[in-house]
């Protein structure tokens, strides 16, 4: 007598098959949604520390000499240098800036200056005539909601990030 798979033990391999696939496929799925947003994060910081390597090697920008490049950082917006978007829209259009403060749990402004001046090490911080030490804001990433929190030293003017929870 020859043995075979009965169509209820098949049907039930079938299920436990696509049960597995479905939960790996949610698995990368959402595992490629972060890397997505990783990518967006990672390339915002690549355009700031971009901006300050070249304003630590050159007081040039587009052929025009400068004495101190204004950096802006807008709540709700990507960020800004004289007026003109540092990255492009399919960049910008997937990040959010929110929450600029000047205190880990401060008050929130709609925009902040960074003055970067050539060869120095050090920025200025400022919302209208306030000059501050640390801004603080977190970068959203709106497909998913994920969040990044950056810090700004005036010492240093250099983008750190640190966990959102801290």
């Amino acid at each position: 007598m020859k043995k075979a798979f009965t169509l209820i033990e098949m049907v039930i391999v079938l299920l436990i098959i696509g049960i597995l696939m479905a939960a790996t496929m949610r698995f990368w799925s959402n595992r490629i949604v972060d890397l997505k947003a990783q990518s967006i994060k990672e390339q915002f910081v690549g355009y700031y520390n971009d901006l300050y390597g070249q304003n630590m090697t050159s007081s040039f920008r587009n052929g025009q000499k400068y004495d101190t490049l204004t950096f802006v950082l807008m709540t709700g917006m990507y960020y800004k240098l004289d007026n003109v978007a540092i990255m492009n829209n399919t960049i910008s259009n997937k990040l959010e800036i929110r929450n600029l403060r000047f205190l880990p749990e401060g008050t929130s402004f709609p925009g902040v200056n960074l003055s970067l001046v050539p060869y120095h090490l050090w920025c200025v911080i400022t919302h209208g005539s306030a000059t501050w030490n640390t801004l603080y804001f977190d970068l959203i990433i709106p497909e998913n909601g994920k969040q990044y929190c950056f810090e700004i030293s005036s010492q240093t003017c250099k983008l750190i990030e640190y966990r959102c929870d801290e």
